[in-house]
C-alpha cells in the first residue's frame, strides 16, 4: 500500500450506511475540539460553534451519539479494522452482530419489533427514555428478531440486552 493509498486513522459509517474518513489530527489542525464536560457529555467546537453531545459507547466500535434530542448509532472502524475489512477477514473478527444493547440507564417507553420481525438497518426497534429525552433504539444491521429482552415500562442499565437477532 503506497501513501497515496493510506487508510485514513478512523472510518465512521452512519446508520444509513454513509462512510466518513476521519482524521483526528486534521480536524484538530481545522480548530475543531471535543471537549469532555463529565461522564458521558461532551461539547463540540467548530467555526466558532459549540454543539452539546452525549456519547455512548456498547464497545470500541459503536457508538451512541446523541445531540439536539437526535440519536444516531455510529460504527467506527481503525485502521486495523479498516485493513482486515480489505483482505475480506473482517468477518471473523467481528463476528455476525446478533445482540441490540442499551446505550445508557433508562426506562423502556414502546417496544416496536417481536420475535420473528425482519428488521432492516435503521428501523426503530423501541424507545428508551433517559435524562428525560425519549431515544428512538435503531437497528445497526438487518437481521430477524429472536427474542426481545425488555417490555415497556422496564427500566434497564448501560450495556443491557435489549433484543437479541438470529
Amino acid at each position: 500500500m503506497s501513501d497515496t493509498d493510506k487508510l485514513p486513522p478512523y472510518l465512521v459509517r452512519l446508520e444509513d450506511g454513509t462512510q466518513i474518513p476521519v482524521d483526528p489530527d486534521a480536524l484538530t489542525a481545522e480548530g475543531t475540539r471535543l471537549m469532555h464536560i463529565r461522564g458521558n457529555q461532551y461539547v463540540l467546537m467548530r467555526d466558532g460553534r459549540t454543539v452539546p453531545v452525549i456519547l455512548d459507547a456498547a464497545d470500541r466500535r459503536n457508538i451512541s451519539v446523541i445531540h439536539s434530542l437526535h440519536q444516531s448509532a455510529v460504527v467506527v472502524s481503525d485502521h486495523r479494522d479498516q485493513l482486515l475489512a480489505e483482505l475480506g477477514a473482517d468477518a471473523g473478527v467481528a463476528g455476525k452482530e446478533s445482540e441490540i444493547l442499551a446505550p445508557m440507564p433508562g426506562l423502556v417507553l414502546q417496544v416496536h419489533v417481536g420475535p420473528g420481525d425482519d428488521v432492516k438497518q435503521g428501523d426503530s426497534l423501541l424507545v428508551l427514555e433517559a435524562m428525560k429525552m425519549e431515544n428512538d433504539i435503531k437497528a445497526h444491521f438487518d437481521g430477524v428478531v429472536r427474542s426481545v429482552q425488555v417490555g415497556t415500562g422496564d427500566a434497564v442499565g448501560k450495556g443491557a440486552v435489549l433484543i437479541e437477532f438470529e
